[in-house]
């Protein structure tokens, strides 16, 4: 396997629009968000040429996370020949079972050689600044060999749950032949899965930790085990570093994500505040040995709600990337200490507890 990491979604779009124009057999491309915007139309206009020139194209796009798109800019991809679909359509008789249930993946497969999986949606916010707030600082992947053969697996299931089973010819698999030992196995789960598969990878991992454990999560609600499994390492002298952001984009899940931060901070775990605007990466960095990264939150939706796919590599020279580059944002972060966030206003620790009580559910 080869992986590229980006950081920035300038970047990011820049090298996907390529692979997108290069395209000769077939795109399939999945997001939670594809937003009626500059970028969205730029990726829009390559889609729909390569539909003309005879490039089977499919996209996927969550009908609640696009909800601010309009009809017709879908439908105008569709009578470009792209085949664009909303997952799982909310209608007003299944609104209360629909509604909740949110593919969250962003995944990418160009003929079967070039797959991208991550955090970035298709949005300006990635991309340019809005006001006096940058770009959001987010988390993407673009991997080639046998691991895009997982990633187009897992579109053609989400297709075939649509009830819209994938060709032959887009399921036939040709990695390119990559001649290295990079390991990399792909994790899904979602609310049609038994057991809840990402949150088990995480308590896994953690629970196997001996020397660090590197947390970037946007909204940190984690469920009783994974936050008894993080106390216990670092009771265990094990280094445990939280990033996220200090102001994120929802009001209500900031103050739930406040509300566990004492429980950490009294375990000896070290908590960050990203400073410089949003930080939307989801990544987990175990010892030298393990990344886990992609679409899932460190939340109860993520783990129990969403559709969701994480990457785990296994390598440790790509390890040693990852870590640079959560050190390199710790320059752009505050850590927080004990005796000063006790002396938070009464006010705000009570509505903490009250917003946590519906962690589950945000």
């Amino acid at each position: 396997n080869e992986i590229d990491v980006f950081t920035t979604g300038e970047d990011k779009f820049n090298v996907l629009k390529e692979d997108l124009r290069n395209a000769k057999s077939f795109i399939l491309l999945q997001y939670y968000i594809f937003t009626d915007d500059k970028i969205g139309h730029e990726i829009a206009e390559i889609l729909m040429e390569r539909a003309r020139a005879g490039v089977n194209v499919k996209v996927i796009y969550d009908h609640v996370g696009s909800f601010s798109s309009p009809n017709g800019f879908f439908k105008r991809m569709r009578r470009a020949g792209v085949d664009a679909q909303p997952f799982l359509r909310v209608t007003f008789p299944q609104l209360a079972n629909r509604i909740n249930w949110r593919n969250h993946r962003k995944i990418v497969v160009i003929d079967g050689k070039v797959g991208y999986i991550g955090g970035m949606n298709i949005a300006d916010r990635y991309v340019e600044p809005k006001g006096k707030e940058p770009p959001w600082r987010d988390t993407h992947f673009r991997v080639r060999g046998a691991s895009v053969g997982a990633l187009l697996y897992s579109f053609a299931s989400d297709w075939s749950y649509m009830g819209r089973p994938l060709p032959r010819a887009e399921r036939d698999f040709c990695p390119i032949d990559i001649d290295n030992k990079m390991a990399i196995q792909l994790v899904t789960s979602g609310p049609d899965s038994r057991w809840p598969a990402i949150a088990l990878t995480y308590q896994k991992a953690i629970s196997t930790a001996h020397r660090s454990i590197f947390l970037q999560t946007p909204y940190f609600l984690p469920t009783d085990a994974l936050l008894k499994e993080l106390q216990s390492a670092s009771l265990s002298h094990v280094d445990v570093r939280i990033m996220m952001p200090r102001h994120c984009d929802s009001k209500l899940l900031n103050l739930a994500s406040y509300s566990y931060i004492t429980e950490c901070l009294k375990a000896g775990i070290k908590v960050y505040f990203y400073e410089e605007g949003m930080i939307h990466s989801k990544v987990m960095i175990i010892d030298e040995e393990l990344v886990i990264g992609g679409s899932a939150n460190f939340d109860f939706r993520s783990f129990e709600h969403n559709f969701e796919s994480s990457l785990m590599v296994y390598d440790r020279s790509f390890n040693a990337r990852m870590r640079d580059i959560f050190f390199t944002d710790l320059h752009r972060c505050t850590k927080l200490t004990y005796a000063r966030w006790r002396t938070r206003p009464v006010l705000q620790r009570a509505l903490e507890s009250v917003v946590r009580l519906f962690a589950p559910i945000l």
